[in-house]
């Protein structure tokens, strides 16, 4: 795999490596606004061309800054969302939805509220006495708008894609995991009343069924996993490698976190 180092006077976010047959991009970012800020900008290009669009959003803060731009930007430009349909990529299981430490709590405070969004414009798993049904659910909303139109996407710091988890086995389709012990200490759940040890997920057939895949890269203790994914090697130990099997992949990543590239 080569890479291609930055020259002097480059553009801001530069291509890193690129495999045109697989219509995968790996984008190097001279720091997380600008990366936030091309991230954002991706958004608002899908909608301008597809204003009835269905987008799945990650949570946590790596997109945190993204949002913020994105909201900023539909706001100031006037764009049109009304017909746009977010839907939450995971969520914390058995603790109560309006929990700060939730999923749902972040995007209503990030997304939904800042934008003014309908009540049906925000799809989301629950969170208490969840079950197979509350997967299915999800799974025909999407289907019933004909797939997700793009999937913005973070890597934990084991690898983990949503809450797809390293494992032997890996489930393709929406389902209820059990969590790595690494997420079980996620910022998100340091609110949390109760210790958090599953959670519910777009599965990774769910999500290499979206018809665009934005990769967010940034934050610190990623290293690792941030090698093995360009490494471009298939592993469950590694979940978000599955991402090779995408045929439109943009990952853009924090250069200023990885100063020896």
């Amino acid at each position: 795999m080569a890479f291609f180092n930055r020259k002097e006077g480059e553009a801001a976010c530069n291509i890193l490596q690129q495999k045109d047959s697989e219509m995968q991009s790996t984008q190097y970012c001279d720091n997380y606004d600008v990366l936030s800020d091309r991230a954002s900008e991706q958004l608002i290009t899908l909608i301008q061309n597809k204003p009835d669009a269905t987008i799945c959003l990650a949570t946590g803060g790596t997109p945190l800054l993204t949002y913020r731009y994105f909201v900023e930007k539909i706001n100031q430009r006037k764009i049109d969302i009304e017909r746009v349909v977010f839907v939450k990529l995971d969520e914390w299981v058995g603790i109560p939805l309006n929990s700060p430490a939730t999923c749902e709590s972040f995007l209503q405070q990030h997304i939904a509220q800042p934008l003014g969004l309908r009540a049906e414009q925000l799809v989301g798993f629950q969170s208490e006495n969840v079950n197979a049904q509350e997967c299915e659910r999800i799974t025909e909303i999407i289907a019933s708008r004909g797939g997700l139109d793009l999937c913005l996407l973070g890597i934990g710091k084991n690898g983990h894609l949503g809450l797809n988890e390293p494992a032997e086995i890996l489930e393709p389709f929406c389902h209820i995991s059990i969590l790595d012990e690494k997420t079980r200490h996620h910022d998100m759940l340091k609110t949390a009343a109760n210790r958090v040890t599953h959670g519910i997920t777009l599965g990774l057939k769910d999500i290499l069924n979206a018809k665009e895949i934005l990769l967010l890269i940034a934050g610190e203790g990623k290293h690792d996993a941030v090698e093995k994914y360009l490494a471009a090697t298939l592993t469950t130990a590694v979940p978000a490698s599955f991402l090779w099997l995408h045929r439109n992949v943009s990952c853009l990543i924090d250069g200023s976190q990885y100063p020896d590239r």
